[in-house]
């Protein structure tokens, strides 16, 4: 067996057994949640903990979606977060060994905790997503799990997947979804808030990126589809300082609307997928270019390193070092992986990838990690912090 398929799925079987405990509640018969799973997934049903209500693994088994719900009392979601972490980690569960990052959240309503994870089992490197809430009269919780090496096929689909949860029905109306949740339009179907993603020009001549899981570049920025059917989206800006009411266009090339206080407001697509058949990780539609001769990597300008499979260094605003340039060319297509070295995702920085002559192909701001496919060329890949301080580490192979 692919080692990759037997370190998570010797995980996801251990699961099964701690996490009942670790909600310490009575098994919960009459739970209401929705979450959408991908198109494909095996759905497990035989010797299941009695907690455990959902059970979903890809077809090669390197990632996997779980969600819990035990009834009882609510013992505050700090609790109900550090029990399951401490529950799993006191077994022997592995994807819960590192934890990158943690934030409270509102899932559909509902005050959550947001928690990233990273961990080693058997020689692999494993990434976790969970969700911990209180809803319904229960605890439930999301979970899901991919192995690294398997990041470019299965990260955003396993984060997707755990954001889509719900505690009321998918068709109550005036229910803000974010893309992929659970709308009525299960994965593979046709769901209009798909055309959002992508990179837009703006009406105020800015431009604005839109993530296929709901996330967007700046602090405090998301959006969420409110009708899947008819492509109606709404845009929150700055933690909700400004809301734009959208709808997207047929053909997915724009969209209009209105903000809260009734001004017009409209964007047109600059690149991105206006209507991809399913949810993928968003792939750069790069230039192009004369195939390269050879593969390598160099430094340009700035405090880093640049070799072949690795480039890494430090920016730090407002001074000669704020910004760092290396060069990358690939004979083939190539998906590089952003991320912050330090794992705990309390530093932004922006990438911006430029074909040799200048043209743009890509911009990101990398908070805990990225991941950018480009063509076969050559491309300048800058880099600039976005406060004060920030390391950055690419890697690709």
């Amino acid at each position: 067996m692919h080692p990759h398929k037997r370190s998570v799925l010797f995980i996801l079987l251990t699961a099964i057994f701690v996490i009942s405990s670790a909600l310490s509640a009575a098994a919960y018969d009459d739970y209401d949640f929705w979450i959408q799973t991908p198109t494909g997934w095996t759905h497990n049903t035989q010797g299941l903990s009695a907690d455990l209500k959902k059970q979903v693994i890809s077809p090669d088994r390197n990632a996997f979606i779980e969600v819990y719900a035990a009834a009882g009392n609510n013992p505050g979601l700090q609790a109900i977060a550090d029990g399951m972490e401490q529950g799993i980690l006191q077994r022997g569960g592995a994807y819960f060994q590192n934890r990158i990052a943690s934030r409270n959240i509102m899932q559909d309503n509902h005050a959550a905790i947001y928690r990233e994870y990273s961990s080693h089992y058997n020689g692999n490197r494993l990434h976790a997503y969970a969700i911990f809430t209180y809803a319904n009269g229960g605890a439930i919780v999301a979970i899901g799990v991919f192995a690294e090496s398997f990041a470019s096929q299965y990260q955003n689909l396993v984060r997707q997947s755990i954001n889509s949860l719900r505690f009321s029905p998918p068709h109550t109306a005036g229910t803000g979804t974010p893309y992929g949740s659970s709308s009525g339009t299960p994965y593979g179907k046709t769901n209009a808030c798909e055309k959002m993603v992508g990179k837009w020009r703006w009406f105020t001549g800015s431009q604005a990126e839109f993530y296929a899981d709901g996330r967007m570049p700046g602090n405090g920025n998301h959006w969420e589809c409110v009708n899947p059917a008819q492509g109606k989206v709404k845009v929150i800006w700055s933690n909700g300082k400004w809301i734009d009411n959208l709808t997207i266009s047929a053909d997915g090339s724009r969209v209009d609307g209105q903000n809260q206080i009734g001004n017009r407001v409209w964007g047109t697509r600059i690149s991105g997928p206006a209507q991809p058949s399913s949810p993928q990780i968003q792939q750069v539609e790069t230039p192009q270019q004369p195939r390269p001769k050879m593969n390598y990597a160099r430094k340009i300008r700035g405090n880093l390193a640049a070799d072949w499979r690795l480039a890494h260094g430090s920016l730090k605003a407002g001074t000669s070092d704020h910004r760092g340039e290396w060069e990358l060319s690939t004979v083939s297509g190539t998906t590089l992986r952003f991320t912050d070295p330090y794992k705990k995702g309390q530093q932004r920085y922006r990438v911006k990838i430029l074909t040799k002559d200048g043209q743009v192909v890509e911009e990101r701001v990398v908070g805990m990690s990225e991941h950018i496919t480009v063509s076969p060329g050559i491309y300048k890949i800058r880099l600039f912090s976005e406060g004060g301080y920030a390391g950055w580490r690419c890697e690709w192979h």
